[in-house]
């Protein structure tokens, strides 16, 4: 079965459909019923999909009494299906959920299981109250960090010394290394939609010293703020210091069409481990900062996290898989630094016995960690999808000349305003 189902992974992967077993959508894969049938969901990429099935059939193995049903995709869509799920009911007994997805379906802490209640058999030992905080909703623990996540930048080592330029520590390297390289066509840097956004607020907050959102999730700007952000914008799209959102693809990276990319620490593998194939150099570089910064601007989250569906007819068999996941050997020397390194003491523990954090990822997580006390807690309005495509439809009539500064102002500030309320 797990043949038939690898080979599907890496259709399904290309093809950017998404599988399932029960549920909201797509094809159905036949298996036998056992006692207590739970269903499980994520995303990703090949990779993940072929190591989650692995894992979750040596965990079947190991429970016989368990039958656990893939639901499983790539990031595109998935979060639109998840919304139909979570609002029709049909969502998976456990599920790989974003940090955002506590505010979006859970703001009193009733959208997912409590998982305090089942802490008898899930391993919380493993997890410091910091850590569980991230999950906690009114007091009720909705969902478990994977791992620790924030937006990360490496730099192709090797293009910045062909142009005899240090890797950038301050926003104005960037305009500097633009005017080396611009003849040839070479970007310092590029990035997809989100990470941009969240490029633009850390700029915004250590030259203002005043945050964009407030902890409540509140949007704090006014028209002349966003014209501000805007400005800096375009001057990084007009001198060719960022490559435009819209042509970004990390195939750019590895190809050295851009010297530097901003990604999550769990992305750092896969970006860099194609340019290392090349032959050159990924390292990594600080983050941005002001001169005279008033605030760091930079934030951090849980990267991806672990839930119960308030509503699964099987909490304790679904406790048993969610610790699994979380807290095994098995599934730690599986998975590796693929979702970035894990919080679980077991589960990091494990992959330093076997030697598994050499890798890009945990480069990335030990300078995030050394930086922490610097960082603010990400408020998941930060990843609003609806608030992050308002940003960038608003912003291109701007950077296209298609519309006044202050007119554009104007449009997003209301815009994002509607959403808010």
């Amino acid at each position: 079965m797990f043949d038939k189902l690898r080979k599907n992974v890496m259709v399904c992967g290309l093809a950017g459909i998404m599988l399932t077993v029960s549920g909201c959508s797509g094809g159905e894969v036949t298996k036998t019923t056992a006692a207590s049938p739970i269903s499980f969901s994520w995303w990703g990429n090949d990779e993940r999909h072929v190591y989650t099935m692995e894992g979750v059939d040596l965990f079947q193995k190991m429970n016989p009494d368990i039958d656990v049903d893939y639901r499983y995709g790539v990031w595109q869509g998935y979060e639109k299906r998840t919304k139909v799920c979570m609002e029709s009911h049909t969502e998976a007994d456990v599920m790989q959920i974003n940090y955002a997805w506590l505010d979006t379906y859970s703001r009193d802490g009733s959208g997912y299981y409590d998982l305090y209640q089942l802490q008898d058999i899930i391993g919380l030992d493993n997890f410091s109250e910091e850590d569980l905080k991230f999950g906690e909703v009114n007091g009720k623990l909705n969902a478990i960090p994977i791992a620790f996540n924030t937006l990360t930048i490496y730099y192709n080592k090797d293009v910045y010394d062909q142009y005899d330029l240090e890797l950038p520590v301050t926003w104005e390297d960037y305009f500097t290394a633009a005017e080396a390289m611009r003849e040839d066509e070479v970007y310092p840097i590029g990035m997809p939609k989100k990470q941009l956004v969240l490029f633009l607020i850390a700029y915004f907050e250590q030259t203002t010293g005043r945050n964009v959102f407030g902890e409540g999730g509140e949007f704090l700007l006014d028209e002349e703020d966003i014209a501000c952000i805007l400005r800096f914008y375009k001057r990084l799209i007009d001198e060719k210091a960022l490559l435009p959102i819209d042509q970004f693809d990390r195939a750019k990276f590895v190809s050295g069409k851009i010297a530097g990319a901003m990604f999550w620490v769990s992305d750092a593998g896969s970006y860099c481990e194609g340019l290392e194939e090349t032959g050159a150099t990924a390292s990594i570089g600080e983050y941005p900062m002001s001169p005279d910064a008033r605030l760091s601007g930079w934030y951090m989250k849980p990267a991806t996290m672990y839930a119960i569906s308030s509503i699964t007819d099987y909490p304790e068999e679904s406790a048993r898989l969610l610790d699994y996941l979380l807290n095994s050997r098995e599934m730690a020397a599986l998975q590796k630094t693929e979702k970035g390194v894990p919080v679980s003491k077991t589960a990091l523990d494990e992959l330093a016995q076997k030697g598994y954090l050499d890798s890009y990822e945990y480069e990335a997580s030990r300078k995030m960690i050394a930086e922490r006390d610097k960082m603010n807690i990400m408020i998941p309005v930060m990843e609003n999808e609806t608030v992050l495509d308002i940003f960038k439809k608003d912003s291109d009539s701007y950077l296209y000349d298609k519309m006044e500064l202050m007119e554009c102002a104007k449009m997003i500030c209301e815009d994002i305003g509607a959403v808010m309320q």
